[in-house]
Parts: C-alpha cells; structure tokens; sequence
C-alpha cells in the first residue's frame, strides 16, 4: 500500500486538495484552489503543504501523534471557521473515495487503506478538539480579564496587602 501511495503521491494530493477546498463554500473555493502562493493564498498553501505532509507520513512509520502535528495547521485554521466539528474533519474522508479507485486497480486490500484514513481522521479530531478547548480557555480567560477590570474600575475590587493576605500578626 505504501508503495502505490508513494507512486501516485501527487495525483492523491492534486484530488485530495481540491476535495478539500471544496468543502469551503463555493465563492471561496474558487479562490482557495487558484494558487498555493503563501502570499496571495495563504490558506490554500498551507492547506496544500499540510496535506502533502500527511501522505507524506503515510509512507513513512508514523504515530497518531505525528499525524496530529502534521494536520495541526488545517485543522487550526478550521477550528477557527464556521465549521462544526464533523464539516471541519470531513475532509479527510474524501481520501477513501479518491484511494478507492487507485487500490482498486493495484489490487490492494481496501481495508488497510480504510484503516489508514480513519486513522488520519482519528487524529483530525482530537487535534480539531484540542484547538477548539483551546479557544475556549482563551475567550474564558479574556472575559475573566474584562470583568476584573471592571470591577476594578468600579471600586469593587483591591489590592490586598500582603499583611491581608497573611492575616494579623496580633493573634
């Protein structure tokens, strides 16, 4: 399997990127499948790159961790976007219909590669969760810092001494 995936590594990637660009609506796909320039299309290169380093890693021995590095910046960006979390990883599951033709004519057991692609998606998951905890702790600590300051604003809230903290020393 491994070695059919190395041989048409770049035709996998080409249909899995565009697969995946085609999961954004379509005014925006347009425009995420034009170029990979970092510059003018920052979002379509690095969704590109993220790809190709995932079959990339395929070929290779790899870890459910390693696959969650690799995947990390798509996934970041997506965790950010208006995806839930099934739309956000679904992506990954077009690599089943795209593989399927190709392991067909090598005559390779589908199911290694069906494995292979829910472990991908596996990884997409708890790297897409990761992501979106993370946001949550960020916007939990900002609304935190936000009343805090309000408080503080108001009066409500002191510094205490550090005499306050230790209690008195007249016990």
């Amino acid at each position: 399997m491994k070695k059919t995936i190395k041989k048409h590594r770049n035709q996998l990637l080409d249909s899995w990127f565009h697969a995946t660009i085609n999961t954004y609506p379509e005014e925006s796909a347009r425009v995420l499948g034009k170029k990979s320039d970092r510059f003018d299309n920052p979002i379509g290169a690095v969704t590109r790159e993220t790809l190709e380093d995932v079959l990339n890693l395929t070929i290779e021995n790899f870890s459910r961790e390693g696959l969650e590095k690799a995947l990390d910046p798509v996934i970041r960006i997506r965790a950010v976007q208006a995806f839930d979390p099934a739309n956000a990883v679904s992506f990954v599951f077009a690599l089943k219909d795209i593989g399927e033709s190709l392991f067909k004519e090598a005559e390779i057991d589908l199911l290694d590669f069906y494995r292979l692609v829910d472990e991908i998606a596996l990884a997409a998951f708890n790297r897409y969760m990761k992501c979106r905890e993370d946001i949550f702790l960020l916007k939990a600590t900002e609304s935190k810092r936000r009343i805090h300051k309000a408080f503080e604003r108001a009066g409500l809230v002191a510094e205490l001494s550090e005499e306050d903290l230790l209690g008195s020393k007249q016990s």
